[in-house]
């Protein structure tokens, strides 16, 4: 079976990636994320559900190799419509992350060809060297917005923030012990614009290629979480507060 070449996307929190066909297998999103029995993909009977069989987003396999309800995006996307408006934000928004992401990136790396093949040796030289700052890492290896990067590679579990003796985070995230040891990382004065105290060896730079669309979908997962997060909290206020008080002349006009 050859593999998708579509990047898989995150739905709270769980990874579901497509097939050579590049259809998402509904039953397995339905059952991954506990959506309720009434939303079974069999269940979904409506004008939209028969116009995407038709036009072939959207088709069951009962038997074979991979059996399931299949969906394109596009029929994906209809079916979290049809569970429930809140679902079908949730899944708009895991589709616009992993595309805006992938649209990044393919930029980011044709600017850095154009801008910085002149400057490649010397990037190289300087890795090798005293090892390059995070900043510039980030913009070798093709890593999007590299603050929110480093606390991604926290939650993956690969950075760790310092902490001081009361057991307090003190500075910013920084590799584990075991990157330094192997040469990946060196430690480096925090001054002279390496705020964080380390440089990346060609070791490291080797590694973060290797981990950067990893990095770049945690990131745009945790934006798009903190952005429902932000939404949601922003409803809850509307529904606490109420609506605005109208005096009787103000209603009558």
């Amino acid at each position: 079976m050859q593999t998708s070449e579509l990047l898989p996307v995150v739905i709270n929190g769980q990874t579901f990636s497509a097939n050579q066909d590049r259809m998402w297998n509904l039953n397995e999103i339905q059952k991954g994320l506990d959506l309720p029995d009434a939303k079974r993909p069999s269940q979904w009977d409506n004008e939209i559900r028969k116009a995407l069989d038709q036009s072939g987003n959207f088709h069951t396999a009962l038997g074979g190799a991979n059996p399931g309800t299949w969906a394109t995006e596009a029929g994906t996307i209809a079916y979290a419509m049809w569970v429930s408006p809140d679902f079908y934000l949730m899944v708009v928004h895991a589709f616009v992350a992993v595309r805006n992401s992938a649209v990044s990136e393919l930029r980011h790396k044709d600017a850095l060809l154009d801008a910085n093949m002149p400057k490649a040796s010397t990037l190289d030289m300087k890795a090798r060297g005293a090892g390059l700052t995070w900043t510039e890492a980030c913009r070798v290896t093709g890593i999007q917005q590299s603050r929110l990067a480093l606390d991604a590679l926290v939650s993956m579990g690969s950075f760790v923030y310092p902490m001081d003796n009361f057991g307090s985070r003190e500075g910013s995230p920084r590799p584990r012990k075991q990157g330094f040891e192997v040469g990946a990382f060196v430690k480096a004065s925090s001054e002279f614009g390496n705020r964080e105290g380390w440089r990346v060896k060609p070791r490291g730079l080797d590694w973060l290629r290797n981990k950067a669309e990893e990095i770049n979908l945690k990131v745009a997962e945790t934006k798009a979480q903190k952005s429902r997060a932000k939404l949601a909290a922003k409803q809850s206020t509307v529904k606490r507060v109420g609506r605005p008080n109208v005096s009787p002349q103000v209603a009558q006009r």
